[in-house]
């Protein structure tokens, strides 16, 4: 079991990582929250993407945008972008938050 030397001050500033899965044969997004912090997660659920992606949380619109760049060809190969996440394939993103 690996182990790290970050300590937190207060639990809730831990930081939550996000697992998106987009669904392409029902046109919409998965989001679930793995993390502490993820009783009071507002935006977990299944988002449809028929009319846009209105409801999705900006935040969560933006981090998938600059990961849907990435190259999907390299899972688990790919290097974590700071603070916005990592893509880990074709339909598997986890996003930081």
């Amino acid at each position: 079991m690996s182990r790290n030397n970050i300590t937190w001050d207060v639990p809730t500033s831990m930081p939550n990582t996000y697992r998106v899965v987009l669904l392409e044969h029902k046109n919409s997004i998965e989001v679930t929250c793995l993390g502490m912090n993820c009783i009071d997660s507002d935006c977990e659920g299944i988002y449809d993407l028929s009319d846009g992606v209105y409801g999705i949380p900006q935040w969560l619109e933006e981090k998938l945008s600059v990961l849907m760049l990435c190259d999907p060809t390299l899972p688990f190969n790919s290097v974590p972008i700071d603070d916005v996440g990592v893509r880990i394939d074709e339909h598997t993103f986890w996003v930081e938050r």
